[in-house]
């Protein structure tokens, strides 16, 4: 099964299969992210979740404290959807940005 993932603010959407992390599925389908350890340690890769089911992962506490979690935002690189899901990601609009799945 699998989910559509809008990520504003670039209005792209993304087609994200179950058990894969969010991160991935932006990198695979030519969608770039800010990210660097790619292990739940950074937290370089946080977005908000606007909408949709998701599970944290193995992300850190240090990295996605409590009330981060609480106010629905999670790590990239270790969240997974359960439903279609919104998130606001730190990323620049770019009209002349190609997006060149893998």
């Amino acid at each position: 099964m699998a989910y559509q993932l809008t990520i504003e603010p670039l209005g792209q959407t993304v087609e994200v299969e179950q058990d894969q992390t969010i991160l991935d599925a932006c990198l695979r389908q030519g969608v770039w992210l800010p990210h660097a350890c790619c292990h739940g340690l950074c937290g370089t890769c946080k977005v908000q979740v606007v909408q949709g089911e998701f599970e944290h992962g193995n992300a850190s506490p240090f990295a996605l404290m409590d009330f981060e979690r609480e106010e629905s935002q999670a790590l990239a690189c270790c969240a997974t959807l359960h439903d279609d899901a919104v998130i606001e990601a730190d990323v620049d609009e770019d009209p002349d940005a190609l997006y060149l799945p893998l």
